[in-house]
């Protein structure tokens, strides 16, 4: 089954490097186009803002997806950083990034920031 989850892991990584191809595409057409009138650049410049915010995200997940990767490679993968304990393999499958079972998830999430 971790071959399977392996495969789902590269399959998003490629599907996010082509995302990320085709918004760098887009941030550059942005950059090179002619002046336009100023209501039409406000709304070109909210739609840069957002393409770099996807890029952002779109970054964190590609490392998200290479550091589960590495675990698969060290033998690491679905343990929990936090308990020790194996992670399920249905949250595996529905979320192959995790590093934490349910458990020790839901009391990060009750930490007070």
């Amino acid at each position: 089954m971790i071959a399977a989850l392996r495969q789902k892991l590269l399959e998003q990584r490629r599907s996010l490097f082509r995302q990320l191809h085709n918004v760098e595409a887009d941030l550059r057409w942005l950059d090179t186009n002619v002046r336009p009138e100023l209501e039409e650049e406000a709304q070109e410049e909210n739609v840069a803002r957002l393409l770099a915010q996807l890029d952002d995200r779109a970054k964190e997940e590609l490392e998200a997806i290479d550091r589960a990767l590495t675990r698969i490679e060290s033998g690491d993968y679905g343990r929990c950083e936090d308990c020790g304990e194996l992670i399920p393999l249905e949250r595996l499958e529905a979320l192959p990034t995790t590093t934490l079972c349910v458990s020790c998830s839901e009391a990060r999430e009750r930490r007070p920031a």
